[in-house]
C-alpha cells in the first residue's frame, strides 16, 4: 500500500492513499491542499517535460492546478486496487499533457496569418537583416498568404511561437535539416515576393 509522509505541527506520520482519498471526499478543501502539497512537484515535473516548449512557466503552473482539479472531479473513479494514487496521477497528467500539446499544435496548423503575427515575424532579428527591417506590414501579410500551408506553418512556429527547428521537425514529422532548409527557402521566397510587390527595396 502506497504511503506518504505528512508533517503536522512537527509530528511525522504515514498516510495511506486510501486515507488521502477519504480526506478528499470528506473535506475537499483540506484533501486537495494535502494532495497538492505532497504531489505537486511530481505532477509539475511531468507537465514541464511534456509542455515546456509550448507553455510559459505561469501557464505550466496553471495547468498543474488544472490536473489536480480534474483529480477531484474524478475522485470516485480512482481505483486503488489497480494501482497507487501516484500511478493514477502519473497516467492522468501524461494524458492531459499530451491532449494539451495536440490542441496547441492543431491551433498552430490552422492559424490564420494576422497582421500582428506578420509584424512579429518581421521583427525577429535572425529572420534576415533585410527582411526584418523592411517593410510595409500589409506587403508582408500578402507575401505570406502566397506561401503554401506547410511553409506558412513553419514560419509561424519559428518566428511567432519561437520554436527551434528541432521542435518544428518533431511536430511536423520532418528532419531538422529539412526544416532548416525549407525555412531558409521560405524566408527568401517572402523576400522575393515583397520586392516584386514593392514592399521592400532591392
Amino acid at each position: 500500500m502506497n504511503r506518504f509522509i505528512q508533517i503536522t505541527n512537527s509530528e511525522v506520520k504515514l498516510v495511506t492513499d486510501r486515507e488521502m482519498l477519504d480526506l478528499l471526499e470528506d473535506d475537499p478543501s483540506e484533501g486537495l491542499r494535502e494532495m497538492i502539497e505532497v504531489y505537486s512537484p511530481f505532477v509539475y515535473t511531468i507537465v514541464y517535460s511534456k509542455l515546456r516548449n509550448i507553455l510559459a512557466a505561469d501557464d505550466i503552473e496553471e495547468f498543474v492546478s488544472f490536473v489536480f482539479s480534474r483529480v477531484y472531479e474524478n475522485r470516485s473513479e480512482i481505483n486503488l486496487a489497480r494501482g497507487s494514487l501516484k500511478g493514477y496521477l502519473s497516467t492522468l497528467t501524461k494524458r492531459m499533457s499530451i491532449d494539451e500539446y495536440r490542441r496547441h499544435t492543431a491551433r498552430v496548423k490552422t492559424v490564420e496569418m494576422t497582421d500582428e503575427q506578420a509584424a512579429a515575424i518581421a521583427d525577429v532579428r535572425d529572420m534576415q537583416a533585410d527582411v526584418e527591417r523592411s517593410l510595409e506590414q500589409q506587403a508582408l501579410v500578402d507575401a505570406l498568404k502566397q506561401l503554401g500551408q506547410t511553409d506558412r506553418d513553419m514560419l509561424v512556429r519559428r518566428y511567432y511561437y519561437n520554436q527551434k527547428s528541432a521542435e518544428i521537425a518533431r511536430a511536423m514529422h520532418m528532419s531538422d535539416a529539412a526544416v532548416r532548409k525549407r525555412l531558409s527557402r521560405a524566408v527568401e521566397k517572402v523576400r522575393e515576393l515583397m520586392i516584386s510587390q514593392g514592399g521592400m527595396d532591392t
